[in-house]
């Protein structure tokens, strides 16, 4: 059975591999909608009222973001809502992954564990309880975060005409436009240099009537956004290339002290977890139903 296991494991690997690299939309389409899904029903199972109710909160409050992201024409502001919010639920995610982790540590360091008198049988801690929460909401919430961020990333961009996954774009993209939210770039502008390092920003021109200039960077390539549309982009959509040329762009150059390099490794912890939440239950589920049908025990 062991050995069952274990080849079972392997099997269903080149085969979501395969699925990936052939079909990679229904796949992530599949994986979203395991992800979303599978962990509520399995609470409404067990009884788990409180994630069921964030789990609620979270759909509603998302549905209006990723309505947000559908419309046409897409207004100039969505974006930068659309990225602010998931922005939002990264640090949430990241907060309530450290609350976490230091309250189980705090455990096993043995603090907040109740003594065990002679004759007692002995009682889980109240702090690694609301540790494993904490770390376990962070993470999956996070996970949820980091896929749909994805879809409403596209379609943004293909909305606008500036994007398309494969291919080249349906609009021509004017000098000095963002192609991320479809308004012209302020006079204040960043380069990124040889080393791949983000140049402090020139005000080439002052802001008119006392409207303040909002910072742009203009990539390698050439082409121009706006610091926040191109950062949402690459670090919380999860896209390292320009969006109109699909030129690679070094994600360093955004990452500007040191919290930010920690808040991308959480985000590719993330990536790298979101397969163990949807499809190993999945391949396990399989395999016991397939020793039920044998006979096995």
């Amino acid at each position: 059975m062991a050995l069952i296991i274990i080849v079972s494991l392997i099997a269903f690997q080149f085969v979501l591999l395969y699925w990936k690299k052939h079909h990679y939309r229904s796949y992530q389409a599949t994986t979203t909608i395991g992800l979303w899904l599978i962990p509520f029903l399995f609470a409404l199972q067990s009884g788990m009222r409180q994630f069921a109710s964030l789990w609620a909160l979270f759909t509603i409050l998302n549905s209006w973001i990723i309505f947000k992201a559908t419309r046409k024409p897409l207004h100039h502001m969505t974006p930068k809502i659309v990225y602010k919010w998931f922005w939002v639920i990264y640090q949430i995610s990241y907060v309530s992954g450290i609350i976490g982790y230091f309250m189980m540590f705090l455990t096993f360091m043995g603090f907040g564990v109740p003594e065990v008198k002679e004759g007692e049988e002995p009682t889980s801690s109240g702090l690694i309880s609301w540790g494993l929460t904490f770390l376990s909401y962070g993470i999956y919430f996070g996970i949820l975060g980091r896929d749909f961020v994805e879809f409403c990333t596209e379609s943004m961009a293909s909305t606008l005409g500036y994007y398309t996954k494969e291919g080249f774009p349906r609009k021509h993209l004017r000098l000095g436009v963002c192609a991320i939210c479809g308004i012209h770039v302020s006079n204040a502008i960043s380069t990124i240099d040889a080393h791949g390092h983000l140049q402090p920003p020139v005000i080439l021109q002052p802001s008119a009537n006392g409207v303040p200039v909002e910072p742009s960077i203009k990539l390698n390539c050439g082409h121009e956004f706006h610091e926040e549309c191109i950062r949402g982009w690459c670090l919380i959509g999860k896209k390292d290339m320009c969006p109109y040329c699909k030129e690679k762009v070094d994600l360093r150059a955004f990452k500007t002290n040191p919290w930010d390099t920690t808040q991308q490794l959480y985000l590719n912890l993330l990536d790298a977890l979101r397969y163990m939440i949807v499809w190993q239950p999945v391949i396990m589920g399989l395999v016991q139903f397939g020793f039920y049908m044998t006979g096995l025990k």
